[in-house]
């Protein structure tokens, strides 16, 4: 007898529910892409529509010099300022913020787009000073408002961009937003200037349409002089559940690495096309190095984090776990000149569902910087070895059994 209709679909359903987001066919780049010059600019067109073009001045803020610089550009400003945050939360850092915002030219315009499922009292305690300061402030996909939206893709499917545009001739992009009275965050930003920003500008005015603020004005992107040396891309990513822009950027920079592939990743729970890319440069004689938090507010995210350990180890690749402060820096050393900073992560939920972007940049002295950076990190890191992992307990065992695809960081 033939199953009915209704059946064969309840089959389907149930199976279809427990197909994963990291699927087996997911990219993999095995050809040769140099870490510099033009090929590599045509790798990332090929890949992301978006080549690295010339003339940028560029320079890493780190940890409490994320305000300081979020400040001196809002006061610096002439004609507008736009911040996106994933994350806004009411503290000293914001108090810091509104005063600039406050201070700020009359004639400069204030637009402020912000994700409000991570940015508890943002809303009470912060939208009002805004909005009293005369910025427009709106919220990215709101699930309470005239109608109440409550459901599981509208929720995941969140913004995790961090974006600073002054007068869109400078901007600013890191791991995330503005904290609250919490223990300070570890975060890693990049400022740039140069004709890029027109990049940061535009993911920007996406989203701030999106969000119902209309188009902005042709004066938001203004011709761009050369400010430097660097070459650079903004590439921004839009949540897709088959391959985003983040995880086509991030293999080309993987694929790239000719001797050295430094990570730093606040959400490392790689898919198994990043666990594949990892594992083939580290045996193909690559120096892998990844750092990642070791203080993580939701246990099953650290769980899933430490379930990648055992083969990355044995392959070779080098693993700490910050001790210092919650991580939340998403950074990409490839080789002498080739660096990523921005809010990407390393999950296949966050490629799925999450709005991220990054500054690609090819410059060394940048790459020194974030290299030091790099270096300094690990001295306040907990080294995983290979041998104390393999012979670590079954208690210790059972608490990373948790399958990556069942936590989410953000």
């Amino acid at each position: 007898m033939k199953p009915s209709r209704p059946l064969l679909l309840a089959c389907l359903l149930c199976v279809t529910g427990c197909i994963q987001r990291d699927f087996p066919q997911k990219l993999r780049i095995r050809e040769d892409i140099p870490s510099s010059g033009p090929l590599l600019s045509l790798a990332l067109y090929q890949s992301v529509g978006v080549g690295l073009g010339e003339g940028h001045g560029v320079a890493l803020v780190e940890d409490e010099h994320i305000p300081e610089e979020i400040d001196t550009q809002i006061r610096q400003a002439h004609g507008s300022i736009h911040l996106l945050m994933s994350r806004w939360r009411p503290g000293a850092d914001s108090e810091r913020l509104l005063r600039a915002v406050a201070a700020r030219a009359p004639e400069v315009k204030c637009r402020v787009l912000v994700d409000p499922l991570a940015s508890p009292g943002f809303a009470e305690k912060v939208e009002p000073a805004l909005v009293q300061s005369g910025c427009e402030v709106r919220a990215y996909r709101p699930f309470v408002g005239q109608e109440v939206v409550f459901n599981d893709e509208r929720l995941a499917a969140r913004n995790h961009r961090q974006l600073v545009i002054r007068d869109g001739r400078g901007g600013l992009t890191g791991g995330t937003g503005v904290g609250g009275e919490g223990p300070a965050w570890h975060d890693t930003y990049v400022h740039v200037e140069g004709p890029a920003v027109r990049q940061l500008q535009q993911a920007f005015a996406r989203d701030w349409l999106e969000a119902g603020g209309g188009l902005l004005p042709a004066s938001e992107f203004p011709a761009l002089e050369a400010q430097g040396a660097a070459r650079a891309a903004f590439i921004p990513s839009t949540g897709s559940p088959s391959l985003s822009h983040s995880e086509r950027m991030l293999q080309v920079l993987m694929a790239s690495a000719r001797h050295r592939l430094w990570l730093t990743n606040a959400c490392f729970v790689p898919s198994a096309a990043t666990v594949a890319t990892l594992i083939h440069k580290a045996q193909s004689g690559v120096d892998v190095r990844i750092l990642v938090p070791g203080l993580q507010e939701d246990a099953r995210v650290l769980a899933a984090q430490r379930s990648t350990y055992e083969r990355l180890l044995e392959s070779g690749v080098r693993l700490w776990e910050y001790q210092r402060a919650p991580l939340q820096a998403r950074t990409v050393l490839v080789d002498e000149q080739l660096v990523a900073v921005g809010s990407t992560s390393l999950e296949p939920n966050a490629h799925a569902l999450l709005e991220e972007g990054a500054f690609v940049i090819e410059d060394t002295p940048l790459a020194r910087s974030l290299a030091e950076r790099f270096e300094r990190d690990v001295t306040h890191a907990n080294e995983v070895r290979a041998d104390e992992w393999r012979d670590r307990g079954w208690l210790q065992r059972v608490s990373v059994a948790l399958p990556a695809t069942e936590a989410g960081c953000r």
